[in-house]
């Protein structure tokens, strides 16, 4: 008999509950239906995500709370509450479409192509969705105006000890890139392009040398001017996984080209010229994944570099604290490591450093963006961008900073203008007695302006 009591009050309280629960969904469904007809965004938002913390989730509620999101320009929780809706109904036009938006207006390109694997034919004509063998057309490039030369060139590269001095100086830079993106499938697009840098340079001997013939010590100076050509090609992947998670492998591949003055210590000891051709490459990969406010990443690369091999390991934070592309921030760290081969008979040297870099980005005007940025470390062998960019110019870069502005033109072009400011450090060879060598710090810096445009086809 006591167990009969049990289950029937047990019975009861599971008759109310359901009785309770059915009559509190009917007036969420009430309440948050007049509410999003009148357009009372923040008032429909905040009733339906107090009913889903009382465990009241269904499609319709999820779908209202992501269109309330859109309106109020919270895309990306307008993107996490639709993507909820999916999970009830996954074939409803209208949210389909909502969610499709919310994720071009949020940044979310790859995020994008791939739910319209979902869609009808009807509706992907609707939003004008193509896979298109080639979507765009990107050219970027310009100058990097150095004073290394005239800030550096006559130093006394023989010190006190009037032995022997080299130096060899990177100047003025002259960039081109041009790339083409590939659409191939919805979860599948390809980038690739050549890129052209010409690098004015310097090498500047002194040297003191005694003539045993005509019984006088005398200084041989020589001064070669010519340039170090880099010609590049790049490729990277964009694979979504599935929503919200993609991965990205990278590789980048450097043909490095130059002629350079020499010293020959022979018996007569004259100047000629060396011809060097080497090839860099990196590898990289990259995985990232977006939730509400947030998108994260974590990345590695694999890099020979000057005759040296590079591991870098990192995590990437972006921000975005209203949701939309109005202002967003990025954050990122990255471990380096390098270990170079010594000569024969020498061991290998070895060197691990972090590098900081902090992006900000903010919307000034309907179509126009700007971006600060700032990078802080030795970024010497350095890459980023998913290898993108390259840093192998020998010479050190203590401090990166930086800032662009996007503009949109139409639906179809973009065009964009990047100034950075680099602070660099070079080196030169001198001699303190006749076998002993060392390396002295010389200071400069670079101001760079590119200007790009981008062709959505």
């Amino acid at each position: 008999m006591k167990i009969l009591k049990i289950v029937i009050v047990i019975s009861l309280t599971m008759i109310y509950y359901n009785s309770f629960s059915q009559n509190n969904t009917d007036n969420i469904e009430k309440n948050t239906l007049e509410l999003i007809q009148n357009k009372q965004y923040k008032k429909l938002i905040q009733i339906g995500e107090d009913a889903i913390k009382n465990n009241i989730d269904y499609f319709f509620l999820r779908y209202r709370i992501g269109v309330a999101y859109y309106y109020l320009g919270n895309y990306r929780m307008a993107a996490y509450h639709l993507e909820k809706a999916m999970i009830f109904n996954s074939d409803d036009p209208t949210e389909l479409e909502y969610l499709y938006y919310s994720y071009i207006f949020s940044g979310r390109t790859s995020d994008a192509n791939f739910i319209t694997s979902k869609m009808t034919d009807d509706l992907k004509e609707k939003l004008g969705f193509k896979t298109k063998l080639l979507s765009s057309v990107y050219i970027e490039g310009g100058p990097s105006i150095s004073n290394n030369i005239p800030k550096n060139a006559s130093i006394d590269i023989n010190d006190t000890a009037n032995i022997y001095g080299e130096n060899d100086l990177n100047n003025n830079i002259i960039y081109a890139h041009i790339g083409l993106k590939h659409d191939i499938l919805p979860f599948l697009s390809f980038y690739h392009g050549y890129s052209h840098i010409a690098i004015e340079k310097r090498k500047i001997i002194s040297i003191q040398k005694w003539d045993s013939i005509a019984n006088i010590l005398y200084n041989r100076d020589s001064i070669g001017n010519y340039t170090l050509i880099q010609n590049e090609y790049y490729i990277n992947s964009d694979i979504q996984l599935n929503k919200g998670l993609k991965l990205t492998p990278a590789f980048h591949f450097i043909q490095v080209d130059s002629k350079s003055l020499i010293y020959q210590f022979d018996i007569v000891g004259k100047f000629s010229s060396s011809t060097l051709s080497i090839k860099n490459y990196v590898a990289s990969l990259a995985l990232s994944r977006e939730y509400k406010k947030t998108s994260m990443s974590i990345f590695a690369t694999y890099s020979n570099l000057n005759s040296a091999k590079q591991i870098q390991g990192g995590i990437g934070i972006t921000y975005f604290p209203f949701g939309n592309l109005n202002l967003y921030t990025n954050t990122n760290l990255t471990y380096f490591y390098q270990k170079t081969s010594g000569g024969q008979g020498q061991g290998s040297a070895k060197e691990t450093r972090f590098i900081f870099d902090q992006m900000i980005g903010f919307k000034l005007f309907p179509k126009l963006w700007s971006e600060a940025s700032i990078t802080l470390g030795n970024l010497a062998n350095y890459n980023e961008k998913n290898a993108f960019i390259v840093y192998n110019i020998a010479d050190k870069i203590n401090l990166k900073t930086g800032i662009s502005v996007i503009y949109s033109l139409s639906s179809k072009i973009e065009l964009s203008l990047r100034y950075q400011f680099l602070n660099r450090e070079s080196d030169y060879i001198t001699y303190e007695n006749s076998t002993t060598s060392i390396t002295k710090i010389t200071k400069y810096q670079n101001n760079t302006i590119i200007g790009g445009i981008k062709w959505k086809l």
